[in-house]
């Protein structure tokens, strides 16, 4: 499949387009309790909730079956 060339948005499928994922959050020293579960930013889209990759990456995006957002005008 030959992709046009230029950036393809996809929603980041790690966070799945909120920007934020649940992490490990370690325990206050001044409770001496036990590690929480809280939200943090998203490393893959860095807090985006998009991603926006080449048509090589693009291509194979789709071909394991997510659809982009947007894509780039037709030359």
């Amino acid at each position: 499949m030959t992709l046009v060339e230029g950036e393809y948005e996809f929603t980041c499928d790690e966070c799945d387009g909120d920007g934020s994922v649940q992490v490990i959050q370690p325990p206050d020293d001044e409770d001496g309790g036990e590690a929480t579960l809280g939200w943090g930013r998203c490393d893959d889209c860095f807090g985006d909730g998009r991603l926006l990759v080449n048509e090589v990456e693009a291509a194979e995006k789709i071909r394991w079956g997510q659809t982009p957002t947007r894509t780039p005008a037709a030359g």
